[in-house]
This record gives structure tokens, C-alpha cells and sequence, in this order.
């Protein structure tokens, strides 16, 4: 056999296989899964950025201003309580009380602030203040939040912090018996006048309880028209003398000229305190503001709110309920 025709039966030989080894890897590239590129990686979105909340910013502040009364250096008598008038609303009251505190001849008082109103705080003690006396109201008030609302905190002014002084003459009091018609005046515990007087009759009863003078006129012209008395039986249109506004209602100890037969015996005046003309002008020379003129022996009642000595008829314990420290410090 020649060497071309071996050739040809080796390559016809080897065919077969060659096919089926071409066959196989075929399958096998088929049959195996194809290698999984790596995912890209999947941007991530981005995150917000973390900042811290902005701060908010403070109420703005309004300075409060207060009033004390009776202004300072004024000398009164021994029924005229203390008076703080606020220029804005007090809500906070048990801190603005810690930062008011008086003092009677420079020792801390036992008396306590009662709020009359959001603005308005008085304070007494349980009874008169003694006669011949400093009182002083030392504030500490400027810089501190009293209160606030949506829109405004309330700081005290710098006049806030200061101190208030106030001194009581001798200890004046009149006492006046609707029962004997007797009008007494003592000074510092001693007895010094004593007067016939008239109060008010039937349907004009002289109020009870605890007054105080208020002020003054040499000559005073009282009608029953500015009273708001319409009955045609008590119509009157006086000048009056030494009268003593004692209530802001209308009730004065005054001179009466008129009513000479009834003083000391009965009384009939319109609710005013009746007296001669030259008692009524003792009494007028020798009283300030502040002087109490108490009444007895009448039906009708003295009210907490009528005039400088209106609030010492409030029973203690019930200007105690309206006090934030109760008086403490």
C-alpha cells in the first residue's frame, strides 16, 4: 500500500473520533451554565444631609414698670395699706412676691401681699400699722419674669429694683358709736376728743366697719341729685364744712349745722358721720390720709373694696387665701 493510501485510512480512522469529541465539548458548553459577570454596583442615593435643628429663638422682652403707693417719703396714718400697681399682667405672683418685701422700723413684716387683681397687689398686716413708724419696700424686681404670653416674656425694668420708704404719724383713730351717738378720737392709746354725733337714718344707715380718710375739703357742695336720691322728702343742696371723704361711695365726717337737735341724740343724716362745725374743723386740722375712722352699732356693712380702709375689714385668714407665700419670705 502505498504511503498516500495509509494516510487516508488513518485520517478516515481518526474522523470518527475527532466528530465526536467536536460533539462532546459542544454539549458540554451547552450543558454548562455560563459564569456570571459581578453586578455592577448599584449607586445608592444620597442621604439627606443631618444638620441639627435650628434654635429657636427667645420671646422677645418687654420691660414692666410698678407703682408703689403711697409714694415714697409720703407720711400717713396707720390704716393705709401698700399698694403695687403693675404695667403689665403678673402671673408668676409667688416670685414677684419673694422679690417684695417690707419691712416695719427695718424688721421683715408679718403682714402678706394680697393680689386684687393681674396687676394690682396690696399689703397689710393683721391689723393697723403702729404709729411713729418706717415701713419700707425693698424690690428686687428688675431682670425677673413675671410672665409671659405667645408672642412676649415681661422682665422687669431696672426701676424695678429699689427701695420704697413710707412713714406713719402718730396713731390717730376715731371710733364712732352709732349706738350712743358718741364720736371719740384717741392718739397713741390716749383719749383726746370726744364729740356728739348723728349717722345715717332709716334706708341711709351708716356703714360698719373700718374707714379711712381719704381727703379733704374746706367747703364741700353736696346735692341729693349728685347722691342719686330722687325721693322728693330727702332733696338737699348744701355747702358743706371741714368735710372728710372717708369712702369713695359718698360717705364724709363733716360739719352740720342743720342737725344740731339730733346730734348725740338720734340719727338722721343721708350716711354721713354728722358733727358741730367746730368739732367738724378739729377734726379736719388734725387728720391726714390714712387715719382710720371706725364705726359700730349700725346695720349695715363697710365693703372690702370702698376706700384706703375698705381692705382692713377682710378677715386675715381670707387675705391670706389670696397671697401666693401666704406672708413668708
Amino acid at each position: 500500500m502505498s504511503r498516500a493510501g495509509t494516510l487516508r485510512r488513518r485520517s478516515a480512522a481518526r474522523l470518527p473520533l475527532v466528530l465526536a469529541a467536536s460533539v462532546a465539548l459542544v454539549v458540554s458548553l451547552t450543558a454548562a451554565p455560563a459564569t456570571a459577570a459581578p453586578p455592577s454596583p448599584t449607586p445608592s442615593p444620597t442621604a439627606p444631609s443631618r444638620r441639627p435643628p435650628a434654635p429657636i429663638p427667645p420671646l422677645p422682652a418687654a420691660r414692666f414698670g410698678v407703682t408703689i403707693t403711697p409714694g415714697n417719703g409720703a407720711v400717713v396714718g396707720v390704716a393705709y395699706p401698700i399698694t403695687a400697681k403693675f404695667s403689665a399682667p403678673v402671673t408668676n405672683r409667688a416670685l414677684a412676691e419673694h422679690n417684695m418685701h417690707a419691712y416695719v422700723n427695718g424688721k421683715l413684716s408679718t403682714g402678706a401681699w394680697y393680689w386684687k387683681t393681674t396687676t394690682t397687689a396690696l399689703f397689710r398686716t393683721s391689723g393697723f400699722w403702729p404709729g411713729h413708724a418706717t415701713l419700707q419696700v425693698r424690690l428686687t424686681l428688675a431682670g425677673v419674669e413675671l410672665g409671659r404670653t405667645a408672642d412676649v416674656r415681661y422682665l422687669g425694668a431696672a426701676t424695678t429694683t429699689r427701695n420704697h420708704t413710707i412713714r406713719t404719724s402718730r396713731a390717730l383713730i376715731a371710733n364712732v358709736n352709732g349706738v350712743s351717738d358718741r364720736f371719740t378720737v384717741v392718739v397713741d392709746g390716749v383719749t383726746v376728743k370726744t364729740f356728739r354725733t348723728s349717722l345715717g337714718k332709716p334706708g341711709f344707715e351708716t356703714r360698719s366697719g373700718i374707714k379711712a380718710v381719704m381727703e379733704k375739703y374746706a367747703l364741700r357742695h353736696m346735692t341729693s341729685v349728685a347722691a342719686g336720691i330722687t325721693n322728693p322728702n330727702d332733696q338737699y343742696d348744701l355747702q358743706v364744712p371741714w368735710a372728710v371723704r372717708i369712702t369713695p361711695t359718698g360717705e364724709f365726717v363733716h360739719g352740720a349745722p342743720w342737725a344740731l337737735a339730733r346730734l348725740g341724740r338720734y340719727n338722721g343724716s343721708h350716711g354721713c358721720t354728722n358733727l358741730n362745725v367746730p368739732d367738724s374743723h378739729w377734726f379736719f386740722d388734725h387728720v391726714i390720709p390714712g387715719d382710720p375712722v371706725v364705726t359700730t352699732g349700725t346695720p349695715r356693712s363697710m365693703e372690702y373694696w370702698n376706700g384706703t380702709g375698705a381692705p382692713y375689714n377682710m378677715p386675715w385668714a381670707q387675705w391670706l387665701s389670696r397671697s401666693a407665700l401666704k406672708g413668708k419670705p
